[in-house]
């Protein structure tokens, strides 16, 4: 109960933050995408399906708002929440790179599926503004890897177990 509150919390802000202040935003003329992040980062946290989940959640909430087909942010996030974290579990963590270069390959796979999907379902995409998106968006969620992670994390840490913390009533 407590993970799908943080979730909700963490989702309902990153869902503002994109529509407002990363819209207007725009380095370089792309707006960035934080809720991409948001499902990497779920993936790395706390494995393939929950990564999975978090993805489809997020995509979702996206596509509420977007003009593009529905369902098409959700399932690419989906897919890119479940890869990561079916890569991430084999991959040993010792260096501290990895969280970086796993979040700007997943981003940019992430951008190059969504477009992908969406030429199948007739949404029509500048192709030469492609190549400085997938960039722009990779880079900055992979600057923003670490911090995404550590929320991810404190939204799937476990609530503690009361029952260990009680005395045994009826037992002195």
């Amino acid at each position: 109960m407590l993970r799908s509150v943080r979730l909700t919390l963490v989702l309902v802000l990153l869902l503002a933050v994109q529509t407002t202040w990363m819209a207007d935003l725009r380095p370089f003329d792309v707006p960035g995408d934080i809720l991409l992040l948001l499902a990497i980062a779920g993936g790395m946290a706390a494995g393939p399906v929950r990564g999975a989940t978090v993805g489809f959640i997020a995509g979702l909430a996206l596509d509420f708002v977007l003009l593009t087909p529905f369902g098409l942010t959700a399932l690419t996030y989906l897919a890119v929440g479940y890869v990561v974290g079916t890569v991430h579990d084999g991959v040993l963590r010792s260096a501290p790179w990895i969280p970086i270069v796993v979040t700007f390959l997943a981003s940019v796979g992430g951008i190059v599926v969504y477009v992908i999907l969406g030429q199948l379902v007739g949404q029509q995409f500048r192709a030469a503004n492609l190549p400085r998106i997938v960039l722009v968006t990779s880079v900055m969620n992979a600057l923003l890897a670490f911090p995404a992670f550590h929320v991810m994390r404190w939204v799937e840490r476990a609530a503690p177990d009361r029952m260990m913390h009680q005395p045994l009533r009826g037992l002195r």
